[in-house]
């Protein structure tokens, strides 16, 4: 399944957040994959997003409010504050759920790359949204698969 980000959405959630960064697009691929996979509106989907507090970590609840229309107003996301990264969606109306934990590899290519600054933060949040959902996330659960696109 095609996942790549177009330069408009791109555009939009920096517009959104304030800027353009990796953690930012993970939270957009995050929340766009929910919303096809389990074909819910906004309004059916619920997200409990689990990371570290602070940025840059929180800016891929951003991310997810933005790309799957949780949002804090109708008060269908939440922060968990947690050792790395992940997010589960669930729909409120019937059986469903997706969970995507970002993989220990990205989380340390993350850590080990240095944006150096917002022009460094946008360059690094284009790279990723080029990448596909599989080789940022998986899924939870038994054997830690990759993700099914």
């Amino acid at each position: 399944m095609d996942d790549m980000l177009t330069p408009t959405v791109l555009k939009q959630a920096a517009a959104f957040h304030g800027h353009l960064g990796p953690w930012l697009v993970l939270g957009l691929k995050a929340g766009a994959y929910a919303r096809r996979k389990l074909a819910a509106s906004p309004f059916e989907l619920r997200a409990r997003v689990f990371c570290p507090a602070g940025t840059p970590y929180t800016c891929f609840v951003d991310g997810v409010q933005f790309s799957s229309g949780c949002t804090m107003g109708k008060g269908n996301i939440s922060h968990h504050r947690a050792a790395g990264c992940r997010v589960e969606f669930t729909r409120r109306d019937r059986p469903g759920r997706v969970r995507l934990a970002l993989r220990p590899e990205v989380w340390t290519e993350l850590h080990a790359r240095p944006s150096r600054g917002m022009a460094g933060a946008a360059r690094l949040g284009r790279e990723f949204a080029g990448r596909r959902l599989a080789e940022l996330f998986t899924t939870e659960g038994r054997g830690r698969k990759g993700v099914r696109e």
